[in-house]
């Protein structure tokens, strides 16, 4: 069985913020919640975009096709080898969902994780679907 408190415990201690357990199905648990960016973290994507983009491109393109998807990067690494280690720690098998980037929000991505018992194998599809997200 999948000890939710646990879970949420470990996300909060991670520094993830506004973290919600979504009730769903005893054998998969879903939490919602914020990855929030560090100052060096946005200073690389800028330093990264700053360094690959052509001013002829215009902003739009500085903001999608460099800066917002580094920040995506750092964050999906970041965030697998937390879930990564909550799934080895307690015989879990996990997916998380890490949502576009506002370009005028960027401090933060929100993130839906899914958890199962065991090697369950999760549709994340369909679980995103049953809860109309």
């Amino acid at each position: 069985m999948i000890d939710s408190s646990k879970v949420f415990e470990i996300l909060e201690k991670e520094g993830f913020e506004e973290v919600d357990e979504i009730g769903y199905k005893d054998d998969i648990k879903v939490f919602n919640f914020f990855y929030t960016f560090d100052e060096a973290e946005i200073e690389a994507a800028k330093d990264y975009a700053n360094e690959n983009y052509d001013e002829g491109e215009g902003e739009d393109n500085w903001y999608n096709e460099f800066f917002l998807p580094y920040l995506t990067d750092i964050a999906g690494d970041n965030i697998k080898d937390i879930v990564d280690e909550i799934c080895e720690e307690n015989g879990l098998t996990g997916e998380f969902v890490l949502y576009e980037i506002d370009r005028d929000n960027y401090e933060q991505c929100e993130v839906t994780l899914i958890l199962g018992e065991g090697s369950k194998e999760i549709d994340v599809d369909r679980v995103l679907n049953d809860l109309e997200l």
